[in-house]
């Protein structure tokens, strides 16, 4: 195996390993027992340290064979630099790997003191990383520098190689070229095609270590920039009183993971696969002959008569084939002879009709006398139907069986930074984007998340669902402090009914709107949130007329007569003036917010977090109106984020819930979602609505209550 140095001092070009200028002087590592004790003792008083790590796959929980920390890195300036490998899996390196257990001895004192300050990039990944190692911090002075990134400037890329070059003008070792240094032959060795990637586990230390130190280094370096940077602007107590809190919070969501009832998504996956092969049948027996209903050019073909051109170069000359001869499309002469011939209202950048989904549902809405385009608008229903099985089967139903980890969870990973305006965005899988359904609906997505079986009294814990009400439209009407708005809310108004008989001057109480008038209602609704963002009378004439929940076309000869208006647009304005009217101090926080925005380049949340608009004095009209509307929409929608995160916070730090195993396991938008014994379910309920109310406790005052409802039952979807 040969001899290695201990401490490598990095020299462009004095190391074979090094495929790029390193960015520390030196580095150690650390393999032998010896080695890790006398790093341990190093570090025993050490206040704050950088650290890294590198595993083999990103599904870190649940009992995976698969997992493997390869890794650990530990960086606190140029001449102290760690690699302390673990599970490098070549034979070359067969010796050296210490032992989870060895590093869990020695490190994990370190890694779990309580007066330590933790530097990482995305460091909650690596918290779990340390904790699937058996090694728990207690701190609770943990320095995320992506998020670092975040509050000093939203705008620009956050990832660690980015930043590394804008801030520090250093380029970051490429992971890539790090895996490319497995030989095909070993990559075979070990089960791998010669086209797949390797993986970290399959790197020489020798090779890796530059890679690996690289990452915790340049991390303690940009938190060294950061930590002052944040502190000039303000933000140091945004970060550790929000942040920090929730960052830890989220931590011990993604752990808890949330309970999948497999039984019943397999009946589902069943269930829906025999639904979409009956609607095909269906749409094939109406439409006299087959197609592929996921096929945009047999859509196109079948519904349009559509007839493709022939393919033609970047040049815009017909293509030829090897003997000179001008290509053909291929089109599907069957479908274009059975096509319904419906008139094209929409088209693609290429040309091709449009067969999106508002195309199909437009449709299937229409009515005709001829026989055959009346088979269409029946096909075209079908479609709708079928689709929605589709996304329903690849994104919540195949797509959920895929993340459940072998302790029948899933662990979404939520992301602080997930959005320019601070709501949190999630992922494997994305439970923010799960599909609401009615009692009488058949596939009830929510229905799959079950509470766990509680380890003292052995039966499954409820799950408790609590929602901020209408928490934008709060938001908008503590910062307007517009008279009407926070009357409405005062009395417990509906206000998208209250806005539905200001604006169509409805004969009957706001709260029977949603009775009598469900689809003004809904227009009302539209018109609340896109005015509350700064949309202007075309963008309200076309969401108008394409939401699918009210679909109101204000172009109509009786909009037209009524106001004395030539289009619809013209009529959108005539509504926009009437909220205006009627919501005044609205207006006034509008012209308000821009105003400041031009006069200091950003805008600010209820935590003073900062949302900069390089763009709100531009020259330019969209970009100078685009950012208009971020003024507006930043404050609201950040608000928002900021009321969401604090109400976690102050849960997560209320010690009732830990003590009466009331865990939180779900954050979606406004709302928060418990698993809870079900004796403890009556106490808990109200419990979390007071402290969502009260968000912030006495550090930020609103100009009214803020108010959660809540539901409990066995399923996600029982609990809404």
């Amino acid at each position: 195996m040969g001899k290695y140095k201990k401490v490598y001092k990095c020299t462009e070009g004095k190391n074979p390993h090094f495929a790029f200028k390193p960015h520390y002087k030196k580095y150690k590592v650390i393999e032998t027992v010896g080695a890790l004790k006398k790093l341990a003792r190093k570090m025993e008083h050490l206040e704050e340290f950088a650290f890294d790590t590198e595993t083999n796959t990103l599904r870190v929980f649940g009992e995976n064979s698969k997992f493997r920390c390869v890794c650990i890195t530990i960086s606190w300036g140029e001449y102290d630099n760690y690699y302390i490998p673990m599970g490098h899996r070549r034979y070359e390196d067969y010796g050296r790997n210490l032992s989870v257990k060895v590093v869990r001895k020695y490190l994990g004192p370190i890694f779990s003191r309580p007066d330590v300050r933790l530097v990482g990039q995305n460091i909650k990944f690596d918290l779990h990383v340390l904790a699937r190692l058996g090694i728990h911090t207690t701190t609770t002075d943990i320095w995320d520098t992506m998020i670092l990134s975040w509050l000093c400037d939203e705008n620009t890329p956050n990832g660690l190689k980015e930043n590394s070059a804008m801030k520090l003008g250093l380029d970051q070792s490429h992971f890539a070229d790090t895996v490319a240094t497995v030989p095909n032959e070993v990559k075979k060795e070990f089960g791998l095609k010669a086209s797949n990637k390797a993986t970290y586990d399959l790197v020489l230390i020798d090779d890796g270590a530059p890679y690996a130190l690289d990452d915790s280094y340049l991390t303690w370096e940009l938190y060294l920039g950061y930590i002052n940077l944040v502190d000039d602007e303000k933000m140091t107590k945004i970060y550790t009183r929000n942040y920090q809190p929730f960052l830890q919070c989220l931590f011990k969501m993604e752990e808890r993971g949330v309970v999948v009832d497999t039984r019943r998504l397999d009946e589902m996956q069943e269930e829906i696969a025999e639904d979409m092969e009956d609607l095909e049948y269906k749409m094939f027996e109406l439409a006299g002959v087959e197609f592929n209903p996921n096929s945009s050019q047999h859509l196109a073909e079948l519904f349009f008569g559509y007839e493709k051109p022939a393919p033609r170069d970047k040049q815009g000359n017909l293509k030829r084939d090897k003997n000179g001869k001008v290509q053909e499309a291929k089109i599907n002469w069957n479908l274009i002879e059975a096509s319904f011939r419906f008139r094209v209202t929409s088209t693609t950048d290429a040309g091709a009709p449009s067969t999106s989904a508002d195309t199909f549902w437009n449709l299937s809405h229409m009515t005709f006398k001829n026989k055959h385009k009346q088979s269409g608008v029946e096909v075209a229903k079908l479609l709708v139907e079928y689709k929605k099985l589709s996304k329903l089967r690849s994104a919540f139903i195949d797509g959920l069986k895929a993340q459940i980890y072998d302790d029948g969870k899933a662990h979404p990973s939520f992301n602080i930074i997930g959005t320019d305006s601070g709501r949190i965005s999630c992922s494997e899988p994305n439970l923010q984007q799960l599909p609401k359904a009615d009692e009488e609906d058949k596939y009830q997505i929510r229905s799959l998340f079950i509470g766990s079986v509680d380890p003292v009294t052995k039966k499954r814990k409820k799950i408790i669902a609590c929602d901020f009400s209408n928490l934008e439209m709060r938001v908008l009407a503590h910062f307007s402090e517009d008279k009407n708005l926070l009357e409405m809310f005062a009395t417990g108004a509906d206000t998208h009914g209250s806005t539905a008989v200001n604006m169509f001057n409805l004969d009957c109480d706001a709260s029977e709107v949603k009775k009598q008038y469900p689809h003004l209602r809904q227009a009302a609704k539209v018109i609340n949130f896109l005015l509350m963002y700064g949309g202007g009378a075309p963008t309200l004439y076309d969401n108008l007329r394409s939401d699918h929940y009210s679909p109101i076309d204000l172009g109509a000869p009786e909009y037209l007569k009524l106001y004395k208006c030539k289009n619809g647009v013209e009529v959108a304005q005539v509504y926009i003036d009437k909220y205006f009217d009627t919501y005044s101090g609205v207006a006034k926080f509008i012209r308000d917010q821009k105003k400041f925005a031009k006069r200091n380049g950003y805008v600010q949340t209820l935590l003073r977090r900062k949302r900069r608009l390089p763009d709100i004095n531009s020259s330019n009209f969209g970009m100078k109106s685009y950012a208009e509307r971020l003024a507006i929409n930043s404050t609201i929608q950040g608000s928002a984020a900021d009321i969401t995160s604090s109400a976690q916070n102050r849960v997560d730090a209320d010690p009732w819930f830990l003590e009466h195993r009331c865990l939180m396991i779900i954050q979606v938008h406004d709302e928060l979602v418990f698993e809870c014994p079900e004796e403890y379910v009556e106490e808990a309920i109200p419990r979390i609505q007071a402290l969502m109310a009260h968000p912030f406790g006495d550090n930020v005052e609103l100009n009214l209550a803020l108010k959660a409802d809540a539901d409990q039952g066995d399923s996600y979807q029982e609990a809404k």
